[in-house]
């Protein structure tokens, strides 16, 4: 099968997994990148906000042949999901969840009020603009995390009333979150064309810099898997089944084992390489699922593996 990455950046591990069974393209508005030395094929393509960017992407389909399409940039997700039927009739399938799920996933004041219309367990949260209510009641230390930002960008701490008095002259379109103490857990999700969920891998993240998990393992914890199913399954319910390939899913679970989600992502994870090595072939089960054949769920059927990442370079 024939895939096609975008902003492939240095997403090497995800690249070299996905190549074991199928040709990999890759495409990104740079050239100085590691990634394109690990792709079968490169091509560089125009930014997101360039009018040419869908149709570079369009003639690149066509001309190599591309079954599966995965974007790997939230920036991009809702301006390829505008141009969806535009891929499949070049017989392209975008993996990329549905556009009501992604406006909930990529806002972040979205994804809290759909965790408390439905009744998931979550840090308590408001925006900004609405941070000095009496009525709120917030308790310190408290986190400022814009609306739609990635990983640990733009993020700040306010450690008290004076603080947050200070950020929060400067800061507009952000949400404010109670911070929620104990051991963090990303969730990797994947659901097939349908939205079925086919496979649920909890990390246990150890260590994270600049946002990026460094240090994580894989962990079979029941409890984990049945509630982030859960959640899934209610994101489907309001949506029509519009969870497609895979997701990222980040909670935090304190010492009397009160789970509290914060976050979803409908991307690959930095992380989701330990749950390749966990055994669970994303490779394999994506050509599969592309040629519509029935994959039944692997749910818990993993290995527990600890990963340990470190920096690697290219020299040209």
């Amino acid at each position: 099968m024939r895939i096609l990455l975008t902003a492939i950046g240095k997403r090497v591990q995800l690249i070299k997994h996905l190549k074991k069974e199928n040709y990999i393209i890759g495409v990104d508005k740079d050239e100085l990148i590691p990634g394109r030395y690990f792709v079968n094929s490169f091509f560089t393509i125009p930014e997101i906000g360039d009018m040419t960017y869908i149709s570079a992407l369009l003639t690149i389909c066509e001309r190599e042949k591309i079954d599966l399409l995965i974007p790997l940039f939230e920036k991009e997700f809702l301006i390829l999901d505008s141009n969806r039927e535009e891929f499949e009739n070049l017989g392209t399938t975008l993996l990329l969840s549905n556009r009501p799920i992604l406006e909930i996933c990529n806002d972040k004041w979205n994804t809290y009020n759909f965790f408390k219309e439905n009744s998931i367990s979550t840090a308590k949260t408001c925006l900004i603009e609405d941070v000095e209510d009496k009525n709120i009641n917030m308790k310190f230390p408290l986190i400022l995390k814009p609306r739609e930002g990635m990983g640990s960008k733009g993020i700040f701490f306010a450690r008290n009333k004076q603080e947050l008095s200070h950020l929060s002259i400067n800061l507009k379109n952000y949400i404010v979150q109670e911070m929620v103490e104990g051991t963090e857990y990303t969730m990797d999700v994947l659901c097939d064309l349908e939205g079925k969920v086919l496979s649920i891998v909890p990390r246990q993240r150890l260590e994270v810099r600049a946002g990026e998990v460094v240090k994580s393992k894989s962990v079979k914890d029941i409890d984990l898997i049945e509630k982030t199913l859960d959640l899934v399954d209610k994101l489907n319910s309001k949506n029509d089944n519009g969870a497609i390939g895979p997701m990222n899913i980040q909670c935090i679970v304190n010492e009397k084992k009160d789970m509290r989600f914060i976050e979803i992502n409908p991307r690959f994870g930095g992380g989701v390489p330990l749950t390749f090595e966990s055994g669970v072939d994303y490779g394999r089960v994506l050509r599969e699922m592309t040629m519509g054949q029935e994959i039944e769920p692997m749910l818990g059927n993993f290995k527990e593996s600890i990963m340990l990442r470190f920096d690697d370079a290219i020299f040209i």
